[in-house]
């Protein structure tokens, strides 16, 4: 008995989730229609805005060097096991 309400549960789950996006989906407030919102006047200017990139390099090296590591780290797990 138990077995047969686990899959029946597998079996209806999938249609009660896609239900349920669908709602939160089609459900959304009619809003968008009027328009997008006005522009905010308080920006803050240029020259006082970090720029995206200013760490990346760093970002993209440290990255480089992990991916070496494992590398490294499964050729010689890979050797030590023969």
């Amino acid at each position: 008995m138990r077995f047969q309400m686990v899959k029946n549960i597998k079996a209806i789950s999938p249609i009660v989730i896609c239900l349920l996006i669908g709602t939160i989906v089609f459900g959304q407030s009619e809003g968008s229609k009027s328009g997008p919102p006005a522009p905010n006047m308080d920006r803050t200017p240029p020259e006082l805005s970090l720029p995206i990139d200013s760490g990346l390099i760093f970002l993209f090296l440290a990255g480089l060097g992990y991916g070496a590591y494992i590398t490294i780290s499964n050729i010689k797990a890979k050797s030590s096991s023969r």
